[in-house]
């Protein structure tokens, strides 16, 4: 299986944030929600975003009360945190995400669809508002057809025609009262670009233990690499980690390769 975690959490600096936050409690949800599509993945390979899972959450979170609201607090790492810290960094991470810069182009969007004549609290839609920049429609998921058709238009516009077909008809019926939906793209170059005549041959083992031969990016330099261990004794417990800086030095992508 391979699965990339879009966006994991880059290179960000601490002063960034107006409010003191964990780094753990980002990397231990990133892990968790890792280690939950694997286990359910059956071998596929999956792209998913942290980010924009705990940017959604947040939202969800918003709207929450007793038990659903712990256990949401407690599923993200949130339950030492006070006086709802966590709204405050996630705002903090969207606006730093979405602030313009020369040397890369990113978006971040959201969008929350409401069922036409249901009731949803205008403090809870200030809130989407004030910390994820929400937009809100009001839609009928009776005609799921049209909506998948305007969600999807929605999705495509904010991410330069890179992802289509983001929902179907077949996500929404009659029982559909809220649908969030979370779109990102990002354009970077690398700070260290791969030139395509350095393109190289090499054998690439697949599931099976069958090599091919395939065409892969090829360079030498200086990155920051490191190897750590899960604290077992199994071969795949020692990891190879890869820091590939994009230019600006904002972002970098994390290769994360297990040694088994």
């Amino acid at each position: 299986m391979f699965v990339l975690g879009l966006l994991l959490l880059l290179v960000l600096h601490s002063e960034a944030f107006s409010t003191s936050f964990p780094d753990e409690t980002i990397a231990d949800f990133s892990v968790n929600v890792y280690n939950q599509l694997r286990a359910t993945g059956e071998d596929e390979n999956i792209i998913f975003s942290p980010l924009g899972i705990a940017i959604t959450m947040g939202m969800v979170e918003l709207g929450a009360h007793g038990s659903t609201l712990k256990e949401i607090q407690h599923s993200m790492g949130y339950e030492d945190l006070k006086n709802g810290e966590e709204f405050a960094f996630l705002k903090d991470l969207y606006d730093m995400a979405v602030t313009e810069d020369s040397h890369y182009v990113m978006k971040l969007a959201n969008s929350l669809y409401v069922q036409n004549g249901y009731h949803v609290s205008d403090k809870f839609l200030q809130l989407v508002k004030k910390y994820f920049k929400a937009e809100v429609e009001v839609v009928d998921f009776s005609q799921n057809i049209a909506v998948a058709s305007y969600i999807n238009k929605w999705v495509e516009n904010r991410t330069n025609n890179m992802i289509k077909d983001f929902v179907s008809a077949r996500d929404f019926s009659t029982l559909t009262q809220l649908a969030i939906v979370n779109a990102i793209y990002f354009k970077g170059n690398w700070k260290s670009q791969f030139r395509p005549e350095n393109t190289r041959t090499f054998s690439f083992t697949k599931d099976d233990e069958s090599e091919v031969q395939i065409p892969m990016m090829y360079q030498q330099g200086e990155f920051y690499y490191g190897e750590f261990s899960d604290g077992s004794n199994e071969a795949g417990g020692i990891y190879q980690v890869l820091e590939i800086p994009y230019e600006g030095d904002e972002f970098s992508m994390m290769i994360v390769l297990s040694r088994q």
